[in-house]
């Protein structure tokens, strides 16, 4: 069968009822209900559901699905709260980071809990699957891998959000401790890898096409190294903490070059075994654009490591995905992320050179700029003037003279994110949420290396790799624009910014960088570019901050939940 985490049966019903008094207690508590472990873990059938359940609750997932709670934003995504994007209404939970209201009684990005749930059922999996009977060693050991892998993947989920976190690697039971203090950030990341290495030793790299979606070597090894990356940056790997308190709890304490080179032995690893096993970045067309929506968009693409499935097909409403991220009147869309200024800079015209605006400009000038910028531009962003696709075809958004909005206004900054959304139509789309593809680890080693081993070759070609897929020319030692380790540096920012846009990478990596207080970063002035209509015949652009943001020193990690902090285990993060 297909590994699906929305075809769950009956018995992933009672599974659910079992799990269900988790909720109170983050680290979870011990549950009695009619259906018992010894049921689950009877036969093949309960206990493969049981993994799917696994899968369900440690699969993280970017995309605003429906009302509540999940991993990213309520109703919005993360990149509507970084200087990627912006959502025009205020209702939605990005705008309580650009605003600067969030703390540790109050963080709608973020269910602290549920990471837990998912390390729970991970740990169930892990202590029980031997007892089933009619699975085959071999085969055990390997589903022990995924699970352990799944764990991991919410332990990172946790830590990059909030430093060190509470190792949980065994069911807890009311004879045991239930309330486990944090361990030290060396302990987590020790604790990720060794569990990657591990799993890495018994996972298959490829499965066969019924089970498209399963965790394979190559997954064990993306999570290692993604993991050696964030250890490695400048917020954990120092001598100088953003805040004094508790250095061991917010990173290790100390500088160690040696972290960067452990970072792109890693990533290395990553491409070095998609190589030999049929992975590989997807260049099958012509036309870059053509290539990077693929990469993106289409299901099984060449390039994908892990994904998550849940999203599943929507109809015209429903979940309510196209709703929150769909632009204003294009497939039921109520608001949908605006794209700033900031990040439209991050791109390169076609011919490699910067975009140069002026603060006002006629509409002819605004759709000449635009139309020469590079391919991966013209997919990810939607700007007045432009094509959706060939159902909903151009549209243009503006303010009219008379001071009112045109249909598809008004949205802050340069114009809507199109990424994900280009294969949708009335009819229905598929939206898997990318948690590992390929084109990352080529960026992760270039800036591991250069690190590491400053304007090496080999960073340079993995940074090729990228920059030539997406339609642009290499670039070299021998170009005085990234002659010294700082210029290449920020090349390979600028080059991540533009490659991983929107896929949740940016909100995390200025913090990981520690630029995130920098002005027009998280903080301060967000721009766009506004057309407004001064006759019938005649508009004009005008360059204009939409927003002035809030950052502190403390936000590099969230605060964990007042309500675990009043218990008196845990220690709180510096700052709140």
């Amino acid at each position: 069968m297909r590994l699906s985490y929305q075809s769950l049966t009956g018995v992933m019903l009672g599974i659910a009822i079992l799990l269900s008094s988790c909720d109170n207690e983050f680290l979870g508590k011990p549950e009695s209900n009619d259906v018992t472990i010894e049921d689950i873990f009877s036969e093949r059938a309960t206990a493969e559901s049981f993994l799917w359940e696994s899968y369900r609750t440690s699969m993280p997932l970017g995309f605003p699905i429906d009302w509540g709670s999940h991993n990213g934003m309520y109703a919005s995504m993360v990149m509507a709260a970084s200087d990627e994007g912006d959502v025009y209404d205020t209702w939605p939970s990005s705008n309580d980071h650009n605003t600067g209201v969030w703390g540790p009684t109050g963080n709608r990005e973020d269910d602290f809990g549920s990471h837990y749930k998912g390390i729970r059922n991970a740990n169930i999996f892990l202590e029980n699957i031997e007892m089933v009977p009619d699975i085959p060693q071999t085969e055990k050991e390997q589903m022990k891998a995924e699970a352990m892998v799944l764990r991991g993947l919410q332990y990172h989920e946790l830590m990059k959000r909030y430093g060190a976190i509470p190792i949980v690697d065994e069911v807890l039971t009311v004879a045991g401790e239930l309330m486990l203090p944090r361990n030290t950030y060396q302990e987590c990341v020790d604790f990720i890898v060794q569990s990657c290495d591990a799993a890495a030793a018994v996972l298959p790299d490829t499965y066969p096409s019924s089970f498209n979606g399963r965790i394979t070597k190559g997954v064990a090894l993306a999570l290692k190294a993604r993991v050696l990356l964030y250890a490695a940056s400048p917020l954990h790997n120092t001598t100088t903490p953003y805040l004094p308190s508790n250095p061991e709890l917010t990173g290790y304490g100390n500088y160690e070059e040696g972290r960067w080179m452990a970072a792109a032995d890693a990533s290395k690893a990553v491409l070095d075994w998609a190589a030999t096993s049929g992975v590989s970045l997807v260049n099958s067309s012509d036309d870059p654009a053509v290539n990077y929506q693929t990469a993106v968009e289409a299901q099984g693409s060449s390039e994908m490591l892990l994904y998550n499935q849940s999203n599943g097909w929507w109809g015209a409403y429903n979940p309510m995905f196209q709703q929150f991220v769909m632009p204003r009147g294009i497939y039921g869309g109520w608001y949908g992320h605006g794209v700033t200024y900031q990040h439209a800079q991050m791109y390169h015209t076609s011919d490699g050179a910067d975009q140069e605006w002026p603060e006002e400009g006629p509409r002819s000038e605004f759709l000449e700029k635009m139309q020469a910028m590079e391919p991966r531009f013209q997919y990810s962003i939607f700007y007045s003037g432009s094509k959706w696709n060939d159902e909903i075809g151009v549209r243009n958004f503006y303010k009219n003279s008379n001071g009112s909005w045109s249909d598809g206004a008004p949205v802050n900054g340069v114009g809507y994110m199109r990424k994900f959304l280009g294969r949708a139509n009335w009819g229905g789309g598929q939206f898997n949420w990318i948690i590992f593809r390929l084109a990352e680890f080529y960026l992760n080693y270039a800036e591991a290396l250069n690190e590491a081993s400053p304007l090496d070759a080999d960073a340079f070609a993995a940074l090729n790799s990228i920059r030539e897929r997406g339609g642009l020319d290499p670039v070299s030692v021998n170009d005085s624009r990234y002659n010294t380790q700082e210029k290449l540096r920020e090349a390979i920012r600028r080059e991540r910014a533009v490659e991983l846009a929107f896929e949740e990478h940016r909100f995390f990596d200025v913090r990981r960088w520690m630029i995130a207080g920098e002005e027009g970063v998280m903080k301060g002035e967000m721009w766009g570019l506004n057309i407004y209509q001064l006759s019938d015949e005649e508009y004009v652009y005008r360059k204009e901050p939409f927003e002035t943001r809030v950052w502190e020193e403390k936000m590099y990690l969230y605060p964990l939940p007042q309500g675990e902090i009043d218990k008196g285990y845990l220690i709180q993060n510096p700052g709140w």
